[in-house]
């Protein structure tokens, strides 16, 4: 039992380290009124850190308004984890010439799924289950007669 339960214990633990290897810490430097790398492509849940070198405050804004870190002062830099794929052009909202592009990629990797669904089966009927299992008990007997007669035959 105690086997079992270190075996566990260690799945569980590998489990959650894989689950953490999965996401990443990405840097954008500020430098120079520019962002640096002006293009980064990252994965779903991966977060990306803005650090200012600059001595002027800086923002990271997408320009479709789905992220702003707010102004980032020099040292202070300002992290945004990233839920939803796409590619979010952003700009500096106090210096609109600073720009660059954050490419998500969805977590698989692959295409996105299907949007055609499949509606769920309804459940049984009572009587739909009663039959269900009379039909089972009938075939299980005869599976069963069947195999006794052949053990008497052998004999």
């Amino acid at each position: 039992m105690r086997i079992i339960g270190a075996v566990g214990g260690v799945a569980l633990v590998a489990a959650l380290a894989a689950g953490s290897v999965l996401a990443a810490s990405h840097q954008v430097g500020i430098a120079g009124f520019s962002f640096s790398p002006k293009s980064l492509t990252i994965n779903v849940g991966d977060t990306v850190t803005w650090d200012n070198s600059d001595s002027q405050h800086h923002t990271a804004t997408a320009d479709d308004g789905s992220f702003d870190t707010g102004p980032i002062s020099a040292g202070t830099p300002k992290s945004v984890t990233f839920s939803t794929a796409g590619t979010f052009a952003y700009h500096c909202n106090i210096h609109p010439a600073m720009t660059a592009t954050l490419v998500v990629k969805a977590a698989t990797g692959g295409t996105p799924p299907a949007t055609d669904t499949v509606a769920p089966a309804r459940p049984p009927t009572a009587i739909e289950g009663f039959v269900g299992a009379a039909a089972l008990a009938v075939v299980w007997l005869l599976g069963f007669r069947t195999i006794r007669r052949r053990l008497a035959v052998a004999r």
